[in-house]
């Protein structure tokens, strides 16, 4: 079974009062009165060579007096009876004068009987000229310490005083011990379960702590009040705690960082596969045209100059929309592998799209195609000029591809966007995409009308380079139907902006729309 602190602690003081009573208990009826014994002895001693020394100083003759006043003196001070005899049985002093101190009178006893008992001499302590012991009177029934002896002036002298006083106190402490033992006990329990509440209280929250830090659950500290052993332990788990936090933080950053890796290694493994597979997919068809083709010219299957130029130019194109096709998927790897950094720099949008449509002019009036481009004032903007005007391209080409009999395209500037943003709008007359075709043009070789033709469908890849180029400039770009057409847009940060070039990536991540 499982004990706490408290218990252990009242264990620990009930049995430390238990030893230390039993101990004291012990020494008091096995010693006491053996101490005792000896120190009586020993105040004997002292008290004959007090009345050996007044027997030295006196004349007994002349001073009997002087002598008696100085024993009258020690008996009034102690607790001894004292008989001293000339040699013989006649008693020249004794304390007993009367009944009331003993039964029998000390007047009466025989000193020299003492001196010449041969048991005596053997079983009590022997002196030079005197020897002390422990007899019992049975007429008293008690036990006395007695000093027998000889004086220096051949006195023969005999002390003792009872031990009745100290067989009662043996007694009376042992019970006191009993009965005290007990109640320190007790309140021993009671200081115990108060000390073990007052230490036990901050080591309880101290493992209330580290059973949460095990469940990696760092919210709580302790709070440190003291400066002894406990607030040093409280402040080094305040700090392990603090350090396990920030390893396992870092930790699982470093975990998202690789996973993020391991996904990016697998993303572009996953492309590179795509990327094989599209580029084979498109490059079928173009060479089997190619081929047959070729075939055709070698094997004499035309005879006049025109169908032999016709089979050229159709080679000729062919082979140049492989190499368009393969050009573009390049880049647009590159870009999405983000093998490509962008050159971000103020530049002049409003130039960048009169140039474009003055570049598509020839085409635009042979075809008999209507552009419209009314922003008229210069308008500085932050990105990269060739990516961006590849968007513009891309955006313009799609346009081109996919007007109806009206054939308008317009391309419109808004700069009245909050947080310095310009969108920049290319429209063109024709019919609307369908709703769940929206998402997927992006997607490169992705056509919303599978039964155009070569000529008219285009790679399939443009707007897929939009995309890309657009996510990498952090910025948003979409398209929406509009009354008589389709608008596709991007949107750039203004060059006057508050945003800083240095943290452009930062600032716009949040800022992201991915289509």
């Amino acid at each position: 079974m499982k004990k706490s602190v408290n218990d252990k602690l009242f264990l620990c003081f009930a049995l430390l009062v238990f030893v230390v009573v039993g101990i004291i208990w012990i020494l008091n009826t096995l010693v006491l009165e053996e101490f005792y014994i000896y120190t009586k002895k020993h105040d004997l001693s002292h008290l004959y060579s007090q009345v050996n020394k007044i027997y030295s100083n006196y004349d007994y003759d002349t001073d009997s007096k002087n002598i008696e006043s100085e024993l009258e003196k020690i008996d009034s001070m102690s607790n001894v009876d004292i008989v001293v005899q000339n040699g013989g049985e006649i008693t020249i002093y004794t304390t007993s004068k009367d009944f009331t101190r003993n039964r029998f009178l000390l007047s009466k006893l025989d000193v020299s009987l003492y001196l010449n008992n041969d048991y005596f001499r053997e079983n009590f302590q022997d002196g030079n000229n005197y020897y002390t012991g422990v007899i019992k009177d049975s007429s008293l029934n008690s036990d006395f310490v007695f000093l027998v002896g000889k004086l220096d002036n051949n006195f023969h002298i005999f002390m003792r005083t009872p031990m009745e006083s100290i067989k009662e106190s043996v007694s009376i402490t042992n019970r006191f011990l009993i009965i005290g033992g007990a109640s320190a006990i007790i309140i021993s329990g009671i200081i115990a379960l108060i000390i073990s509440n007052t230490f036990t209280k901050p080591l309880k929250e101290l493992n209330q702590i580290s059973q949460k830090m095990s469940k990696l659950d760092f919210s709580q500290k302790y709070e440190v009040t003291t400066d002894d052993e406990i607030g040093m332990l409280g402040t080094s788990i305040n700090t392990l705690s603090s350090n396990l936090e920030n390893t396992i933080q870092e930790l699982k950053k470093a975990n998202m960082e690789l996973e993020k890796d391991i996904e990016e290694t697998s993303k572009i493994s996953e492309m590179r596969s795509q990327f094989i597979s599209d580029v084979s997919h498109e490059l079928k068809t173009p060479i089997a045209l190619i081929q047959g083709y070729a075939e055709g010219l070698c094997d004499g299957i035309v005879q006049d100059e025109e169908s032999r130029k016709y089979y050229l130019d159709v080679i000729l194109d062919e082979a140049n929309k492989m190499a368009e096709l393969t050009s573009g998927l390049l880049d647009l790897s590159n870009l999405e592998y983000g093998k490509n950094e962008l050159n971000i720099q103020n530049f002049n949008i409003t130039e960048l799209i009169n140039n474009l449509i003055r570049k598509q002019e020839i085409l635009l009036n042979e075809k008999e195609i209507k552009v419209t481009f009314d922003y008229e004032k210069d308008l500085e903007v932050k990105g990269d000029t060739f990516r961006i005007e590849q968007v513009l391209t891309n955006y313009f080409n799609n346009a081109m591809k996919h007007l109806d009999d009206k054939k308008e395209i317009k391309i419109s500037i808004d700069d009245n966007k909050p947080n310095g943003v310009v969108r920049i709008s290319v429209f063109n007359s024709g019919e609307n995409i369908a709703d769940e075709d929206i998402p997927r043009i992006w997607n490169r070789f992705y056509k919303v009308d599978s039964s155009r033709n070569r000529e008219v469908g285009g790679s399939g890849i443009g707007l897929s380079l939009v995309r890309a180029i657009m996510k990498q400039h952090h910025m948003n770009y979409g398209v929406q139907n509009v009354d008589g057409g389709v608008e596709f847009w991007f949107e750039l940060e203004k060059a006057n902006s508050e945003n800083d070039t240095q943290n452009w990536y930062s600032i716009h991540k949040s800022y992201i729309n991915v289509l």
